[in-house]
This record gives C-alpha cells, sequence and structure tokens, in this order.
C-alpha cells in the first residue's frame, strides 16, 4: 500500500513513501517515488517551441488553400529541424536536457510513425498535430500535480478533479473537430472535390428553380440581384421571387414590374414574382411556400439572398456535379463587398472570411459540409424527402442540411465565391445576424441529438458528420462553461486561502515564457488563415479580430438562448445604410458588454491587490485572465463607435450597392444592368453586357 507523504521536501515536488507497518528488507528495498511538476515545466516549454515551428513551417508551405509550395523532398529536414529546433531553443532558455529528452523522443518517432502511416498529412501538419497531443498528454499530468501540490480541502480536490477530466474530454473532442476544421493548414491529399468544375459544361440536363426570397428589401438592392441572375451562363432555370409581409407597397411594386421588364427583355417566361401576406415562418416560410409553386420539372433548388450578385458561371460550373445522385446539396462561401474604404465594413468582412474559406473546407473533407443559405442549390427530391424548411429553426439553412444528410445524402462545400452580399451598417445589426446564427445550431441540437448519437443508437451519417454538428452546436456553450468553471474555481481557491485551508501556490517560472511562445504561435497561425483568406494587411487582420472579439458577449447570450423552448424572435438583416447612425452613444448601444467588461476589468485589478494573499503568481495570472476578457468585451463598444463614426459623414446613398470587389465578378458600371422601361439599349444587350464583362 502506498500513501501520501504529509510533508512535501520540495516545492512543486509530490512525494510519496511506503505506509508505516512494514519493516526490514522490504522496508529498504522500497524506493521513494517521487513525481515534481516542476520537472514538466521543461517539456512544456519544449511542446510550445515545437508548436511554434511548426506554425512557421506551415506559413511557408501553405500559401494557398489546397496547395503546398514546397517540395515533399523537404519533408525530412522539416521534422528533425523541427525537433531538435525546439530542443536546443528549450535547453537555451530552461538549461534542461536530460529532463526534455524523452518528450523530444517521443515526438520525433511519433511523427514519423504518423507520417509513414497517414499519407495525406503535410510534414507542418504532423508537426502541429503532435504538439498538440503531447501538449495535451504533459499538459493533463502537470495539471494533475498541480492539483495534489495545492492541497484543496477534500471536496474542492474532488471537483477540480472533475473539471479536469470534463475539461480533458471536451478538449479532445474538440481537438477532433479542429482536425477536420484546420485541415487546409494540415493536409496536402484531398478525398473529396474541394473546387467546382474548371470548364463549365454548355448545357446541362438539370433545371433549376432559383429562390430569392425577400421582406422589406430596398427595391433597388433586389431588381440587382435580379440583373444578376438573367446573366446566368445557363439555359434551363427559373427565378421565383417572393416577397412576403411587407406592408409597403413602394417596396415590392418595382419587383413586380422588374420581374415583367426582365422577362420580356429575355423573350422567355423565366421570373415569377409573388407578395404573400400574411405568411408565417419568415424566410422559411417563404421558401416552404415556393416548394409549391415552382416548376414541377425543377430538380434543382437555388436559394439567392436578396443583396447576392451572383457571378454568371454559378450555375453552370455547379450543376454538372449532380450528376451523382447521393449529392444532396452543394453550398459556396458568403463573401461581401462594397467594405473598401470603411474601417468598419472591412473589420466585419475579414471576420467572417477565414471561417468561409479555411474552416468550412476542411470540414467538407470529413463529411461535414452544411449548407449556410445563400449561393447554395439543393436537389429538389432530397429536399422534399427531408420535410422541406424548418420554420421554427433561426438557421434553417444549416439546419436542413441535416436532414438532407439524415436520409441519406451528403453535400460538398467548395471554397470559390460565386456571388458577394452587403455586410449589415450597424454593429447593433451586426449582432443580431451573430445572435441568429450562433442560437440556431443549439436549437439544431437540441431538436436533433438523437440522429447524432453513435450507432447503433442513431443511423450513419456521412464522414464525422456527428461529432462536427455536436461540437459546432456546442461550441457557445463550451466556451460559457469555461468561463463559469474558471470563475468557481478562483472563488473556490480564494475562500481556502481565506480560511486556511490551503496555502498560496507557486506559479511555474517558466509561465511568462509559455505565455509569450503561445501568443506568437497564435499570432502565426491566426495571420495564416487571414492570408488563405486573402488578407494581407495587418491591420485589416487586427480590424478582424476586434470585431471577432466584440461579438463574445452576444455569442455567449445567444449559446444559453439556443437551449430554451420558447420560439426565437427570427429577426432579418436590414439593407437599408445609415438608418442608425449617430443615434446613440457606443456605450448606450452596447450597454451588456460595457457592464460585463468593468465587472471584469474590477476583478482583474482585485487580484493584484490581492498578489500578498493569493500569491504574486497567481494573482498575476488571475489578472492577465480577466483583462483579456475584459478587452474582449470593450471591443463591442469600439466596434459600435467604429460603425457610427464611420455612418455619420454619410447619407444612405453614398455608399456604393453595385460595384463587386471580386476580379472574378464581372464588373458592371452603376445602373448599366438595371433593365428598365427608360433604358435605351436594344432588348438583349443588358444581359450581354454583363456576360460579356471581363472576369
Amino acid at each position: 500500500m502506498i500513501s501520501r507523504c504529509p510533508v512535501q521536501p520540495v516545492p512543486g515536488r509530490v512525494s510519496f513513501k511506503p505506509a508505516k507497518g512494514k519493516r526490514g528488507k522490504e522496508e529498504k528495498e522500497v524506493a521513494l517515488i517521487a513525481l515534481s511538476r516542476a520537472e514538466l515545466d521543461s517539456s512544456l516549454v519544449f511542446v510550445a517551441f515545437l508548436a511554434l515551428f511548426s506554425a512557421l513551417l506551415t506559413l511557408r508551405a501553405v500559401s494557398s488553400p489546397h496547395n503546398l509550395s514546397r517540395p515533399v523532398s523537404a519533408e525530412g529536414y522539416e521534422l528533425v529541424g523541427a525537433c531538435i529546433g525546439a530542443l536546443l531553443a528549450t535547453t537555451l532558455t530552461t538549461g534542461a536536457f536530460l529532463a526534455v529528452f524523452p518528450v523530444f523522443l517521443l515526438c520525433l518517432g511519433g511523427a514519423a510513425v504518423v507520417r509513414y502511416l497517414v499519407d495525406q498529412l503535410s510534414m507542418p501538419g504532423i508537426l502541429w498535430l503532435t504538439s498538440v497531443a503531447a501538449g495535451w498528454v504533459v499538459g493533463s499530468l502537470w495539471a494533475v500535480l498541480f492539483i495534489l501540490e495545492a492541497d484543496f480541502p477534500g471536496p474542492l480536490t474532488v471537483a477540480a478533479f472533475v473539471a479536469l477530466g470534463f475539461a480533458g474530454l471536451l478538449f479532445v473532442l474538440g481537438q477532433i473537430a479542429n482536425f477536420a476544421r484546420e485541415a487546409v493548414l494540415t493536409h496536402e491529399r484531398w478525398s473529396l472535390p474541394f473546387s467546382p468544375m474548371d470548364e463549365p459544361r454548355p448545357r446541362a440536363r438539370f433545371k433549376v428553380s432559383l429562390q430569392l426570397p425577400c421582406y422589406a428589401e430596398p427595391p433597388e438592392v433586389v431588381m440587382e440581384t435580379m440583373n444578376r441572375l438573367a446573366a446566368l451562363d445557363y439555359d434551363d432555370y427559373e427565378v421565383l421571387v417572393c416577397d412576403n409581409n411587407t406592408a409597403d407597397e413602394q417596396l415590392w411594386r418595382p419587383l413586380e414590374a422588374h420581374c415583367a421588364v426582365l422577362n420580356r427583355r429575355l423573350g422567355v417566361e423565366r421570373f415569377r414574382f409573388f407578395h404573400v401576406a400574411p405568411l408565417e415562418g419568415a424566410k422559411a416560410g417563404a421558401l416552404n411556400f415556393l416548394l409549391g409553386e415552382m416548376a414541377p420539372d425543377a430538380e434543382l433548388i437555388g436559394v439567392i439572398d436578396a443583396d447576392y450578385l451572383a457571378r454568371n458561371d454559378f450555375l453552370s460550373r455547379l450543376v454538372p456535379f449532380f450528376d451523382d445522385p447521393s449529392l444532396g446539396y452543394i453550398q459556396t462561401p458568403h463573401d461581401y463587398r462594397d467594405y473598401e474604404g470603411n474601417s468598419y465594413l472591412t473589420a466585419c468582412h475579414w471576420e467572417y472570411m477565414p471561417t468561409n474559406k479555411v474552416d468550412y473546407p476542411g470540414i467538407n473533407e470529413y463529411g461535414g459540409a452544411f449548407t449556410i443559405g445563400t449561393m447554395c442549390l439543393l436537389r429538389t427530391e432530397a429536399l422534399r424527402k427531408a420535410g422541406g424548411w424548418a420554420e421554427w429553426c433561426l438557421t434553417e439553412d444549416s439546419e436542413v442540411s441535416v436532414r438532407l444528410r439524415a436520409v441519406g445524402y451528403r453535400g460538398f462545400y467548395f471554397g470559390e465565391t460565386f456571388g458577394h452580399g452587403l455586410i449589415p451598417d450597424t454593429f447593433d445589426d451586426y449582432k443580431k445576424q451573430r445572435f441568429r446564427w450562433t442560437a440556431g445550431p443549439v436549437q439544431q441540437l437540441r431538436r436533433h441529438w438523437r440522429l447524432f448519437l453513435p450507432a447503433p443508437f442513431a443511423p450513419p451519417l456521412p464522414g464525422w458528420t456527428k461529432l462536427l454538428e455536436v461540437m459546432r452546436c456546442i461550441s457557445p456553450l463550451q466556451t460559457f462553461a469555461g468561463i463559469a468553471f474558471t470563475i468557481f474555481g478562483v472563488l473556490g481557491m480564494i475562500v481556502s486561502l481565506a480560511t486556511g485551508a490551503m496555502t498560496p501556490v507557486a506559479v511555474p517560472h517558466v509561465a511568462g515564457l509559455l505565455l509569450l511562445l503561445g501568443g506568437v504561435t497564435w499570432w502565426l497561425r491566426t495571420m495564416h488563415r487571414y492570408r488563405l483568406s486573402g488578407c494581407n494587411n495587418v491591420e485589416d487582420m487586427i480590424r478582424g479580430e476586434i470585431a471577432r472579439a466584440s461579438l463574445t458577449y452576444v455569442t455567449l447570450l445567444a449559446g444559453v438562448a439556443g437551449l430554451s423552448k420558447r420560439p426565437l424572435a427570427w429577426r432579418r438583416t436590414p439593407k437599408f445604410a445609415g438608418l442608425a447612425a449617430g443615434q446613440e452613444s457606443p456605450f448606450a448601444a452596447t450597454m451588456p458588454e460595457t457592464i460585463a467588461g468593468s465587472v471584469c476589468m474590477v476583478l482583474a485589478l482585485g487580484f493584484l491587490f490581492a498578489s500578498g494573499f493569493v500569491g504574486g503568481g497567481v494573482a498575476l495570472l488571475g489578472f492577465l485572465g480577466l483583462f483579456s476578457l475584459s478587452v474582449r468585451f470593450f471591443c463591442a463598444p469600439l466596434m459600435a463607435a467604429i460603425a457610427i463614426r464611420e455612418a455619420q459623414p454619410r447619407k444612405a446613398s453614398d455608399r456604393p450597392r453595385y460595384v463587386p470587389r471580386h476580379a472574378r465578378t464581372p464588373l458592371v458600371q452603376p445602373g448599366m444592368a438595371v433593365a428598365t422601361s427608360h433604358d435605351p439599349r436594344d432588348p438583349a444587350s443588358v444581359v450581354r453586357d454583363i456576360r460579356s464583362a471581363p472576369r
């Protein structure tokens, strides 16, 4: 039997000795077993250096999505160089060599074995995954020793181990999901298509019903979208425009008239307009209505948002994939226009793009592709078999892909942009959009959790669909739980220190180095994601991160709201520019975030003042954690201020609406593509001008 020694002779060391009652030769032969948390510090530093070097190698190797720009012959140099470099750097910074050598051999050998067994991964990707796995193993052991060293009271020790086990499980599941999300950064070979047809087919046998739902939209915005749809390089399609519940006839009557104008100029009845009021179910209700109105021989359905300008090869390059009868849908990225020269819109744009250009293409490789609304195609038969669109869900677009896979279909996500939309003009609308996008997946999980159970409790779904969907849906809840566990853990530690139940715990001397290495590695990976998304300006990258941080509060709120059984109101994103400019201060517009940031800042300063009570190291770490959370909350009023500043000097008509950003989008001057009864050009020239414009 082994019992814990009541005295710890070395700080940071947990010692064990034989229990009393053992005598003679047996007692002499039992050696002292000692595990030192301090001895693991250098191993953590080695893992941090290995992660840093793998990030640098990935930045060098992956110049664009699905494209490695270095020769395969460099793999051996990458493997040996990264591991030896991490070993030497650790030795120079910590003075440890022998203590790190086992982890060095483990990482070197493990990476070599993975390279031999798994041929789709690149060597920089293998090194990154090796550093993550090694970090989890060493970090878990370090955390166990930390809890034992802290000598918490019994209940708090049990709670700490339960929290550690729960966090470890979520970490493992999260890293498996990240393996798919980061495939663009770690893979060099692909098993599924990741790009559309290079050579569009002139004709295809599928008829497509393009469906454009709208509610109280600026007529000129929707008319420009219709003009682009009229110019598609595809012959057999229809366009159904459905305005639902708009009370102001001045908003929807021009759309009805424009459908007639386009039909007359095209010489075919291609556009049909519907005004339906009342109609329940918001966008999903409109799409369900159009299911009953569409051409009965349309085998494919395309969904286009009211503000999206489609490229003219949208159908010709995507429709041929549906020759595969198992394919239920294809999704292309959200992308945006008219943001240049506006700091607020630029921040929003680059916050959107890494997810659309890096994460979703990786998920596609592992069967987790899902629809995200606009610029997507769905097989009509599959959609009807799945039951149509869910009017109860805030994200009816991604929800339907769950049911499509459940009835036996699969989907693709391609990273190439086929259309550009408009970004919300105000920070409040930006938050409402993200609330909908976050709460909707939580609603999906609450409704469809049985579909995600492992076999034999639920039917199989393509690839890693079950895990990827669950992790996507619980992401805001996971963040919320992490913050809550941390707060309760800190409170428990403070109470234990106040009552004398425990003594202050020493923070490792390498903590500062680990924070520095982790910060540099995070920035390299983040910068690389932006570069792969098309952003090469560091200021724009920083703006994107500010925008991402500004959504922290609304993301947490939406995650909790999604758990409610009460229906959540569906709020559309307005397309009218500049309506809220200057109406309130940024702090008044972001009162919850301001309060949360202020509370975190006060608590952070409290840690500094309590350094003599909780220990200097713990106080510093507590300050840094709460300070960083406070900064994330304060990014919300900063974004609101930027939005107000950018909107104030503008009028609603000052923002250019129709000049596309992307070089592949046909370049059309404002007004050139607007077909009206006063257009002096030849009836067919409107469409011809768009199709012949440079791409």
